[in-house]
């Protein structure tokens, strides 16, 4: 779908997510956030591989009790405290919002980002998806 590779959309549903994730915290409304991992995610300190090997190319983050409680946005990021493994390894969490796929309540999908999915580096402007199409060419030929 090209949609999901436009600069635009995907600011567009960034915004989105951002204006939700704003109103659960504001209204401590606890929530699962489904992630896609291959980058906009990080770690401090990062995580031990065993940990960080385990987690699935998209990975459910709960935020509830102290993670909840520590989470905020800053940016276009958010961020919250976690504890990990058997250990309960502690690390702040850094999410890109644009790599969030699904914002969950309960087991309910309250928010989908089909962009999500789509490798970071892929992702065109509107005007490179209309100037790569043939058939829109003709607006850019030089005689």
């Amino acid at each position: 779908m090209k949609l999901t590779y436009d600069v635009k959309y995907r600011k567009l549903v960034t915004k989105q997510a951002k204006e939700q994730i704003i109103f659960l915290l504001q209204n401590s409304i606890e929530f699962s956030i489904v992630v896609n991992m291959d980058s906009g995610v990080d770690f401090n300190p990062p995580l031990p591989i065993e940990i960080s090997s385990s987690f699935s190319d998209f990975t459910l983050f709960t935020l509830s009790g102290y993670t909840f409680q520590s989470a905020y946005i800053e940016n276009d990021t958010l961020i919250f405290e976690a504890g990990f493994g058997s250990d309960n390894f502690g690390a702040v969490v850094y999410v890109d919002i644009d790599r969030i796929l699904q914002i969950v309540i309960g087991e309910t999908p309250i928010f989908i980002n089909i962009t999500a999915s789509v490798p970071k580096n892929t992702q065109k402007d509107s005007f490179e998806v209309f100037a790569s199409k043939e058939r829109n060419k003709k607006f850019f030929k030089r005689d």
